[in-house]
């Protein structure tokens, strides 16, 4: 036998020992419970937490020093540069707001979370853009740096926040300004798995119990939702096990290197399943077979609907074939443009029981030419480090899964006359 299926071996009896122990004493420990369970965990959601943490008005009550450890853990480029000094010094009169409206680019956008500080005769803002789920939408970022300037601020710094993507797309901001924005220290990259450090750094510090249990209830949602840690005792074990000895290190990398490749079948397993479902069900759409490689943003999977200038796309927001959306889309090159009937679609989508999308939205999509009349994101939503929507490509659930939230769409759009103008 290999040492890599020895590996894997291993690690499957690891785990499946871990499940016994956990089903045994699972009253006492409590294993699925959790807080965040009860809590809503949208964008703004998670917005909202994070805006009350930074606060040092909060309700929790530890005046500015989770924002001072914020600043030291996640920004080094700020608490480190001289002309943020009397930022840091009177972190106290700090201002913190949600869903700030950012009026200098003439857009209805809003700032995720806006913080803004005025010493003396310096202005400071900063803007976080959170992103645990949603796209990045069309010059987002450039719009919300003008929005820090145009407030005069002199010193100013973007924080884009999400987790699997480097950076945001070039979609939101182009790479020339990205880049001058990194040069000049007025950008961050943020991933939620480094807010851990911070969080664990404001448990030390927080001298209320009941604010330390939220942040570790937090600590646990960020490690479940976002890195795929389902418990920390497995995920502790499978490490060990890794690095037991030599032998494992070596058959551990080989298996990573695999990961990708492995996934891109799966997507072409998939396809296939689609293709096979539509045409033997008949369905009034096609799919176009697509080539993905899993190493772009935003590469789809386009399904043709019939007799209709309308698309259904199955797109994935980030590399790897993670952050699914699912919507329909309007190519503006051979149509007319024709708002009214972009926002009927939207607002028949929203009014129908059989649309699932809790946050269904719609938007003009300048890069590509068209508008997104109506999407939502698609669950399950990270494909990144779950290991459940690969388990369901491969045993087939997750093609029929697709087509019965197409069809959710389909019928939608035929009760109510909107397949075409």
């Amino acid at each position: 036998m290999s040492t890599v299926q020895n590996l894997i071996n291993d690690v499957s009896q690891k785990i499946n020992a871990l499940e016994a122990a956990q089903a045994l004493y699972s009253r006492q420990l409590s294993p699925d419970f959790s807080t965040f369970d009860y809590i809503n965990t949208d964008e703004l959601g998670l917005s909202r937490i994070l805006a009350a943490l930074l606060d040092p008005k909060g309700s929790h009550a530890q005046q500015e020093i989770f924002l001072k450890l914020f600043i030291e853990h996640c920004l080094p480029t700020i608490y480190s540069k001289p002309n943020w000094q009397p930022f840091i010094e009177h972190l106290d009169e700090t201002k913190v707001k949600l869903e700030e409206q950012a009026l200098a680019s003439g857009t209805q956008r809003r700032m995720d979370i806006y913080l803004k500080c005025q010493v003396g005769g310096e202005s400071y803002g900063i803007c976080i853009e959170n992103k645990p789920y949603a796209a990045d939408q069309y010059n987002q970022l450039i719009d919300y740096y003008k929005e820090l300037e145009g407030r005069g601020h002199i010193n100013r710094h973007i924080i884009y926040l999400n987790e699997h993507n480097d950076t945001p797309s070039g979609h939101s901001v182009d790479t020339k300004t990205l880049d001058s924005w990194i040069t000049s220290n007025q950008y961050s990259h943020l991933r939620f798995s480094d807010l851990i450090g911070w969080l664990k750094a404001c448990q030390v510090e927080c001298q209320n119990s009941s604010v330390s249990e939220f942040i570790a209830q937090l600590i646990k949602f960020i490690q479940k939702s976002f890195m795929g840690i389902e418990d920390m005792n497995e995920a502790k074990s499978v490490l060990n096990t890794m690095l037991s000895s030599q032998e494992n290190i070596a058959s551990a990398l080989k298996i990573a290197l695999s990961t990708h490749d492995m996934k891109k079948q799966l997507i072409e397993k998939l396809q296939r399943d689609l293709m096979t479902i539509i045409a033997k069900e008949n369905k009034p759409y096609s799919m176009i077979k697509t080539d993905l490689k899993g190493i772009n943003k935003e590469e789809q999977i386009t399904f043709k609907i019939k007799e209709s200038a309308l698309d259904f796309c199955l797109g994935f927001g980030g590399t790897v074939f993670t952050n699914p959306y699912l919507g329909i889309f309007i190519a503006n090159e051979d149509v007319e443009l024709n708002h009214e009937y972009y926002e009927k679609i939207l607002t028949e989508c929203k009014a129908s029981n059989i649309i699932v999308g809790e946050n269904l939205k719609g938007e003009e999509d300048k890069l590509k030419g068209g508008c997104w009349c109506a999407w939502y994101n698609f669950e399950p939503h990270d494909w990144w480090s779950k290991t459940v929507p690969w388990e369901q490509i491969h045993n087939g659930e997750m093609a029929h899964k697709i087509i019965k939230e197409l069809d959710a769409y389909y019928q939608t759009l035929k009760n109510n006359d909107l397949l075409n103008k």
